[in-house]
């Protein structure tokens, strides 16, 4: 996407802080940094699933693949009403004496109105009272119409029993009645409620299942994730590993965990932005390319020995510096959303929760022996240290929970302030490293911290990029290089929160 001139508006005055924030050309470096960072902790991850891929996506697996195979084709996929309404419909108005004598008994004795239709006799209406004296609930409001045959209302009755609710129909046979009963042994709704069933998912890990072409496979997938990485062939590449991280999580959602969300979340982004633009293979090559373009093609003219071209087309030059754009922008600002998003969600369904209201949700992630790391004597001797102080551990109680759903909450709304922002991205390090620390989530933490890059600026990302070229180069050089770079283009992404000028 070109870079038009920053003085060009398309939107009226009043709506040129909205059309800056989304269009004003942003460096592509911070998408760099971020598909690097993303890179590395796929890289890991995937290499750790290797040593045991037939545990993880195996036919025989965790997670077997006939089960799976049998939840895509058969889960329910139920759907419900947008308002609520009695899918007996209304009663319709009395007719006679005998129905309006059978509504006010009703009323009497159970404080509502009856659902249709009106019982047909005595006998009927003494059944259906007696139903609902028994199951707390009548027959008739799934819209069953009561019967006379035996068989029909030993069912009713059954059903009712185990589903709390009465059946939306009687079966045709005991056959069909048997492969519903099955159904719901297996999958649990009634399929005669259901909207549809099966799921359309797709993963090659349901095709191949030779265990020596899953490794081979599997080797395939690590390769792209490492050229992804470093940034080479990366508009194929991106795509590839968003495919195949797709492929994992379809096969096996039973270790389906925070992280492969966010990993997946992060590919859809940085597959449609130009994350290569900087800190790539693809970019040296480009700018190799731009220099060497004449000698090659001379080169392979010779080697074929024919004569070169005369009006050879010199290749597009290629700054020092990758040019601003509005699609590295849109990426950018629609991560950002994304994140405050995800805190705010997280941060009010914490609310949900009767622990977070009476301070014990910490303790409980504390003392979870599933993650946290009690092997550690000092950690122990930590947890013994709040649990024998009530001060303390009152106040610690507090203070987590108070600062995780400050944070949260407060995420969307005041990390696009720029005196915040640097708060905000710090809290963020403490609860993450927090979690990670004490509940052994260290992927995830670092997967919600790449998360939060989306809030750099450019001369911290640079900065950071800096780091471990001065730690292996021994510092100065790394320096003095940094001091001699080209200057920044002149139209960098606003800062969250500040309006471009």
């Amino acid at each position: 996407m070109s870079t038009p001139d920053k003085e060009t508006y398309a939107l009226p005055e009043w709506m040129r802080p909205w059309e800056q924030f989304w269009y004003a050309p942003a460096d592509p470096a911070l998408l760099g940094l971020i598909r690097i960072s993303c890179g590395l902790i796929i890289v890991y991850t995937m290499f750790v699933y290797s040593f045991r891929l037939q545990e993880f996506q195996g036919q025989y697996g965790w997670h077997d693949l006939e089960l799976q195979r049998e939840r895509l084709e058969e889960a329910p996929v139920t759907t419900g009403p947008l308002v609520q309404w009695n899918e007996a419909g209304p009663l319709p108005t009395p007719k006679n004496d005998t129905q309006r004598t059978y509504v006010r008994a009703y009323r009497k004795k159970f404080g509502t109105a009856p659902p249709p239709p009106y019982p047909t006799s005595a006998e009927q209406g003494a059944y259906l009272d007696a139903f609902r004296l028994k199951h707390g609930v009548d027959l008739r409001v799934n819209g069953i119409v009561p019967s006379d045959e035996e068989w029909k209302r030993v069912y009713a009755d059954e059903y009712t029993s185990r589903m709390r609710q009465p059946p939306p129909a009687y079966p045709e046979s005991f056959e069909e009645a048997k492969e519903i009963n099955d159904y719901i042994m297996r999958m649990g709704p009634d399929p005669r409620r259901l909207y549809a069933k099966g799921m359309s998912l797709f993963s090659i890990w349901f095709h191949v299942t030779d265990p020596t072409a899953m490794a081979i496979v599997h080797g395939l997938i690590i390769a792209v994730a490492v050229c992804f990485t470093i940034g080479f062939c990366t508009r194929i590449s991106s795509a590839l590993l968003w495919f195949a991280s797709l492929c994992y999580i379809h096969r096996n959602p039973t270790v389906l965990f925070g992280v492969d969300t966010m990993m997946t979340i992060l590919l859809f982004y940085l597959m449609m932005g130009p994350c290569a633009a900087c800190y790539s293979v693809d970019r040296w090559i480009a700018q190799w390319w731009a220099s060497a373009k004449a000698h090659v093609v001379a080169w392979w003219y010779g080697l074929l020995g024919q004569p070169g071209p005369q009006n050879l087309a010199p290749p597009d030059p290629v700054p020092d510096d990758p040019e601003p754009t509005i699609s590295a922008n849109v990426v950018i600002r629609l991560l950002q959303i994304h994140v405050c998003i995800i805190y705010f969600y997280a941060g009010v369904s914490k609310l949900q929760g009767q622990s977070w209201w009476n301070g014990t949700a910490i303790w409980q992630t504390l003392g979870n022996y599933e993650f946290a790391p009690m092997q550690f004597d000092l950690y122990l001797t930590f947890l013994k240290f709040l649990g024998s102080n009530q001060l303390v551990y009152d106040g610690f109680m507090t203070f987590g929970g108070l600062f995780t759903l400050a944070f949260e909450i407060g995420y969307a709304f005041l990390i696009w302030r720029p005196s915040l922002r640097w708060l905000f991205l710090a809290a963020a390090i403490l609860l993450h490293g927090g979690i990670g620390l004490f509940m052994g989530l260290k992927t995830f933490s670092l997967m919600m911290l790449v998360l939060n890059m989306a809030f750099l600026r450019k001369e911290e990302v640079v900065w950071l990029m800096s780091v471990p070229t001065s730690l292996f180069s021994g510092g100065p050089a790394a320096a003095t290089t940094q001091q001699t770079a080209p200057p920044a283009p002149a139209a960098p992404l606003p800062a969250a929160g500040v309006k471009a000028t």
